[in-house]
């Protein structure tokens, strides 16, 4: 009897290891998807020609970010619309960078745990979007213009 509840337990235990794979999986495949489509359309219009990274940025408007050098070596970041509409580019190298705008976001805020910090278009412009926990387990969002460093918008204490 000893023997079957230890299978059954053990049985469990992997059948819930493997359901939660699949959940990951598949819930990360239309993200995958997604930026795999707009690095394709970044290169095939021979935006950038080395692609370092691309996330997905929400906010009123759903885009992907894809930043890497063009032909020149220069840095430069992509905005794809998630409707087919015309890819934006902005050239990082007199920009703010991710170091600095969470150096700014944070110094006046007690964290416990930095979530992301993504780069995304929005209506002022190219923004970095940090997102952290405080020390009280409440989720922050802080918004820096990328342009010049300045505060946008704060979404605290959620």
């Amino acid at each position: 009897m000893k023997q079957w509840i230890t299978f059954i337990l053990g049985f469990l235990s992997f059948l819930a290891v493997v359901l939660m794979i699949v959940i990951i999986v598949v819930g990360n495949k239309p993200f995958s998807a997604v930026e795999k489509q707009a690095i394709d359309r970044v290169e095939s219009e021979n935006l950038l020609s080395e692609i370092d990274r691309a996330y997905v940025y929400s906010n009123k408007q759903t885009s992907v970010t894809v930043i890497g050098t063009d032909a020149e070596g220069k840095a430069k970041a992509a905005f794809v619309p998630a409707e087919n509409d015309k890819i934006e580019t902005i050239n990082l190298e007199d920009k703010v960078t991710a170091q600095e705008a969470r150096g700014i976001a944070l110094k006046e805020m007690k964290v416990k745990d930095i979530l992301h910090t993504k780069l995304g278009m929005e209506s002022e412009g190219p923004v970095w979007e940090i997102a952290f926990i405080n020390e009280e387990d409440q989720l922050n969002y802080v918004y820096i213009l990328a342009k010049d460093g300045t505060w946008w918008k704060r979404i605290l204490n959620l």
